[in-house]
């Protein structure tokens, strides 16, 4: 772990593209602002770990759940899903609506 002391106004960078601001410091909180391209996703430690969990428990879904949602949303399956199937083998395709449009 990099450990730097930096006073209000100084940026740290990282790579070329992510600069972090020290904003300001009051009371034992620093205020950071971060500089980063829209696909470099920024989270807190807490909200991250929230995403981290919320998609380990989507990855355990049922699939006979995610087959009758998904026969309610109309979206068709190529073939029949069995319970041991892995996800990623799964293939969907497109229903054509009346005005052959894909929905």
């Amino acid at each position: 772990m990099l450990v730097l002391s930096r006073k209000v106004g100084d940026v740290v960078t990282i790579g070329s593209t992510v600069k972090i601001t020290v904003l300001s410091y009051d009371r034992g909180i620093v205020r950071l602002g971060i500089d980063a391209p829209k696909n470099i996703p920024v989270h807190r430690k807490e909200v991250f770990d929230k995403v981290i969990e919320k998609n380990r428990q989507a990855s355990k879904t049922n699939l006979s759940s995610l087959k009758s949602a998904l026969s309610k949303s109309g979206v068709n399956l190529q073939k029949e899903i069995k319970e041991e199937v892995q996800p990623e083998m799964i293939k969907f395709s497109a229903i054509k609506n009346d005005n052959n449009n894909i929905g």
